[in-house]
């Protein structure tokens, strides 16, 4: 009986361990993602002047690269990353939105404390109409990007 307990003990701490290692370290851009709320200052593509040659995959991501400067409304602080989503097309600056800022893990030094990727969440005309300081409910739905 006391080596089953030894045995469920040692499941349940490795199962434990797993699921921490499994959020923590391979899911770490997304857990720590930073909800960024302000106006777009620049958005630029990046490669806008390179041909585009279509592989059997498709067209490659890079082809859809941008660079995006978002200053937060209430720190006033200028985020920047790039991104490969399609949706920053559609914005110009001067435009508020709200965007997901993705974080390089600590373990990748040379890459320091930027960002690589910015998802865009929402897109408004102008700043008046957004939620500065979003509820418990609004982080929970930002958390799981249900938006």
């Amino acid at each position: 009986m006391k080596f089953l307990n030894y045995v469920l003990k040692a499941f349940f701490i490795f199962l434990g361990v797993t699921l921490f290692i499994w959020i923590f370290v391979f899911n770490w851009s997304f857990v720590f993602k930073k909800r960024v709320v302000g106006e777009v200052a620049t958005i630029e593509k990046v490669n806008a002047g390179f041909v585009v040659a279509t592989t059997q995959e498709g067209i490659p991501a890079q082809a859809f690269s941008f660079s995006v400067a978002i200053k937060d409304l209430i720190t006033q602080e200028i985020h920047m990353a790039s991104s490969e989503d399609r949706k920053w097309a559609a914005v110009q600056p001067g435009n508020c939105v709200i965007a997901a800022f993705y974080p390089y893990p600590p373990w990748m030094i040379n890459k320091g404390t930027t960002d690589y990727n910015a998802r865009l969440v929402q897109n408004f005309q102008s700043c008046d109409t957004v939620n500065k300081h979003p509820s418990w409910w609004d982080h929970i739905k930002f958390f799981f990007l249900w938006v």
